[in-house]
């Protein structure tokens, strides 16, 4: 007798606590337009530069892809080295595979109007990650020697979104209500007012 699963609840417990820190919160959109089916977008310089305009000498930055075929993830910016990362991606989810996900005749709406036989791209970002957070120490990314962050694209050309948050620590200042919203999440609804910018 099969038992019957109800939907999952979330619960937030909050703790607070007493910190000698204020943290200040911002977000910025980049709007990448990519060019390739498979590319790397270097991110790092135009993260540190933003940590620089805004004056963030401490804290987090959480780099996030609003996207399901975009990945994010922190590697070396070697050009032969990131042409075996291609690949690698291409010989493990081949494109011209038989998926399940490619058959529209099967699909069950909604189906996007400009949808693509794309499934080789999802694959490839099961194996990747959406985010990537990285702590600031000075004013900077605290990367390694070699490290950078990529957006890493894999079902392009595209116009991509890739969201920047920063969480900024500002010591002994006294700490400032912030009300937090939503970006709008694809359905049109919680749009928040947020920093843009473009990177082609």
């Amino acid at each position: 007798m099969s038992e019957k699963v109800l939907p999952a609840r979330a619960t937030f417990r909050t703790r607070k606590s007493r910190s000698p820190h204020s943290v200040v919160l911002s977000d910025s959109i980049l709007d990448i337009g990519t060019v390739e089916p498979i590319q790397f977008i270097d991110l790092t310089d135009y993260i540190n530069e933003y940590l620089r305009v805004n004056a963030v000498e401490s804290g987090t930055v959480t780099v996030f892809s609003r996207h399901t075929t975009a990945a994010i993830k922190i590697n070396e910016a070697e050009e032969l080295l990131l042409e075996d990362f291609k690949r690698m991606l291409r010989e493990l989810c081949p494109s011209e595979r038989g998926y399940n996900h490619n058959d529209m005749s099967r699909r069950k709406p909604p189906i996007a109007p400009d949808e693509r036989p794309n499934a080789h791209s999802h694959l490839m970002h099961l194996l990747l990650s959406t985010s990537e957070t990285i702590p600031v120490i000075d004013g900077r990314l605290a990367l390694g020697t070699w490290q950078r962050v990529f957006m890493v694209e894999l079902d392009g050309p595209r116009e991509r979104q890739v969201m920047i948050r920063c969480e900024a620590y500002h010591p002994n200042e006294m700490a400032e209500a912030v009300e937090l919203h939503a970006v709008d999440g694809g359905n049109g609804r919680n749009r928040a007012a947020h920093h843009r910018a473009h990177l082609k």
